[in-house]
């Protein structure tokens, strides 16, 4: 049996119910590790060791039309009333927007998708470097 593949899920909502959802969720793959945060702005900057694979942001946890960077793969969940966020994210390939309320299996679908991309670029990258590579002659 091959070894699981751990995946670091950084969950940032205030709410508790929410925070069970989420652990139910991702900890039901068997495949996924998830820490949580109550807010976003000061939270890479307060650790710079933290690295997760995927982010998980309820959109509550960050502030109207501040600029939104993330350092990884991100789903943004947005309620209704987000509409600075609701115009800015779509068209990013790192970060997918889901609106709420939302399917929760739909959430675990879209966190794999996104953990998938990574992945396929960086075979993308070694197959180009290979063939940029030039061929060695033996002799």
């Amino acid at each position: 049996m091959p070894p699981r593949i751990l995946r670091d899920v950084l969950v940032v909502d205030r709410s508790a119910l929410a925070r069970n959802m989420y652990q139910l969720l991702f900890s039901a793959q068997s495949r996924f590790r998830v820490l949580f945060a109550d807010e976003y702005q000061t939270l890479f900057k307060r650790s710079r060791r933290l690295r997760p694979d995927l982010l998980v942001v309820n959109s509550n946890a960050l502030d109207r039309d501040a600029d939104v960077q993330f350092p990884c793969p991100a789903i943004v969940v947005i309620s209704k009333d987000r509409l600075d966020l609701k115009e800015r994210l779509p068209g990013r390939k790192d970060v997918m927007p889901i609106e709420k309320p939302f399917y929760p299996y739909e959430l675990i679908t879209v966190a794999n998708r996104l953990l998938m991309k990574p992945a396929a670029l960086r075979k993308a990258k070694k197959k180009a470097a290979r063939k940029k590579e030039p061929k060695k002659r033996h002799g």
